[in-house]
């Protein structure tokens, strides 16, 4: 059995704003028109599409796709009324890294107010062989030779975040709790040469837990420190 790690997100900054990938936590309500949908958004960075140069000149990674499964929210709230909110909502569902897009949709409904606390838990897919996060890109080495790279990570991880102040959902609202996920940063502290020389499949650079290992222990420690949170 894979053992389940948490990550602690950067402080969530609270605004009220809805785009990206729709996901919403509910309550075992029937949903009203005054309750909020709260919406979550797992995207690439601006970073990700910005070539990333190595240590050889005229080197460079570029990342133009990915996705990220998730199997679990946990959505955590105090309000200023007294009241306590705990919403746990199990859906597997496949989020494009690059557009926000999920399939199928998720939607978790929450009801308003304002909240004084609101702790937000993500929960990636580990349970089947499947990838729970893959990225794909493009390795150009410094002769011009170019490789494309897949990474690839499985691993039950808990991303998880707290709001830094208080925050009204209001009524009949979406709210926003954007996921940045940022290949070129997890990447950043891998040289042209480490990826010029590693395994290739097919012509693939593979970046798994089993293939070029010592690569990816690096880019799965920076993916744990370099994921970032907001509440929009």
């Amino acid at each position: 059995m894979k053992m389940k790690r948490k990550i602690l997100l950067a402080g969530l900054t609270l605004m009220s704003l809805a785009l990206g990938v729709i996901f919403t936590g509910c309550e075992k309500e029937t949903e009203k028109e005054t309750d909020t949908k709260f919406r979550i958004s797992f995207v690439a960075g601006t970073r990700n599409t910005t070539p990333l140069l190595k240590l050889a000149a005229n080197s460079s990674l570029v990342f133009n796709s990915g996705y990220v499964v998730i199997r679990e929210i946990v959505f955590d709230g105090d309000r200023t009324d007294g009241t306590s909110i705990s919403i746990t909502h199990e859906q597997i569902s496949t989020f494009d890294m690059f557009t926000g897009n999920s399939n199928p949709l998720v939607e978790v409904i929450i009801p308003p107010g304002t909240y004084n606390s609101v702790n937000l838990g993500v929960e990636i897919q580990d349970e089947d062989d499947r990838p729970s996060v893959v990225a794909l890109g493009v390795f150009t080495n410094s002769a011009g030779q170019q490789f494309p790279l897949r990474f690839e990570f499985n691993s039950g991880e808990v991303f998880e975040a707290n709001a830094e102040e208080a925050f009204t959902f209001a009524e009949g609202t979406s709210a926003l709790a954007q996921i940045d996920f940022s290949p070129g940063e997890w990447f950043s502290t891998i040289t042209h040469t480490m990826l010029n020389e590693a395994e290739r499949t097919n012509g693939v650079i593979l970046i798994s837990e089993n293939t070029n290992s010592d690569i990816f222990s690096i880019v799965a420690d920076k993916l744990d420190d370099a994921t970032d949170a907001t509440f929009r």
